[in-house]
């Protein structure tokens, strides 16, 4: 049996809105990383000061980004919907370093590999704690 034209087109946009995604968390790692840089070695502040501005400047801004070019929300910004974003991504970042840590410990795998995995697995709970929890169609009231 054929899929149908809407089939279709729901697995497009969801493609679509998926890499989407990736791009925006592309953007969040290079102001993460930008501002890491930045504020560690142009400022000189200690490393875990500038790793907690660092993050919460680019979970804002993927938030902002996600919201706009990735599930196209035109409703209001709100704290709620920040803080919803924040936790499924907080959630993801512990979900990823225990994954990195389980494969370094238990497996003769090298770092960067073990990154590689572990954050294609947090990348997948990200999306789908974003697309189903942060930025879900919502009924009217």
């Amino acid at each position: 049996m054929a899929p149908t034209t809407t089939t279709t087109n729901a697995q497009a946009i969801g493609r679509r809105t998926f890499w989407r995604f990736c791009l925006v968390g592309a953007v969040g790692f290079g102001v993460d990383a930008g501002l890491l840089a930045g504020l560690h070695h142009g400022l000189g502040l200690d490393a875990f000061t500038a790793r907690l501005v660092s993050i919460l400047v680019a979970v804002t801004a993927t938030w902002q980004l996600n919201r706009w070019f990735t599930f196209a929300v035109r409703a209001r910004r709100s704290v709620r919907e920040w803080t919803r974003y924040a936790a499924v991504n907080g959630a993801g970042a512990a979900l990823n370093y225990l994954v990195y840590s389980a494969l370094l410990l238990s497996l003769p795998v090298a770092p960067l590999a073990a990154l590689a995995v572990a954050s294609a697995v947090a990348l997948g709970f990200n999306y789908l704690g974003s697309a189903r929890v942060v930025f879900a169609r919502r009924p009217a009231n």
